[in-house]
């Protein structure tokens, strides 16, 4: 385990503080407000390293740069086609049960076992969508 870091555990507090999923750009300009002493390779070496512990998550976006998520907890992930937001989509633990049986189902399926998942859905959020029926 690393040791406490000043730095870490602000980028941490940060992340979980929001709802967004910032760039690892977003969240240094974000923490260098307060931190001034701060650079980006120390920003991208914390992340890197709560990513690798579990804490936070990585998100790849279909489009633009690397996203960072600080809740860790199961849940999906919408990005919109359009303004390229992404939202968490959280399940009870009754639908979680389910997908997760049927992910391994489908493993099975090629002789594998699952150990874990990541779900995306694509299309329009709500203010995308509704401005694609106007413009229509």
């Amino acid at each position: 385990m690393k040791k406490y870091s000043r730095q870490r555990e602000m980028i941490l507090q940060s992340l979980r503080n929001r709802v967004d999923h910032p760039t690892a750009e977003t969240l240094y300009e974000d923490i260098k407000a307060k931190m001034p002493e701060i650079g980006i390779a120390t920003v991208y070496r914390n992340l890197s390293d709560l990513c690798e512990t579990g804490q936070i998550v990585k998100i790849k976006s279909k489009n633009g740069p690397d996203r960072f998520d600080g809740n860790p907890e199961p849940h999906i992930h919408f990005e919109c086609d359009s303004c390229h937001e992404i939202y968490d989509i959280y399940i009870h633990d009754v639908q979680t049960k389910k997908m997760d049986n049927e992910i391994q189902r489908l493993a099975e399926n090629i002789g594998a076992e699952a150990e874990s998942s990541n779900i995306w859905i694509y299309g329009f959020c709500k203010k995308c969508k509704l401005l694609k029926n106007i413009n229509n």
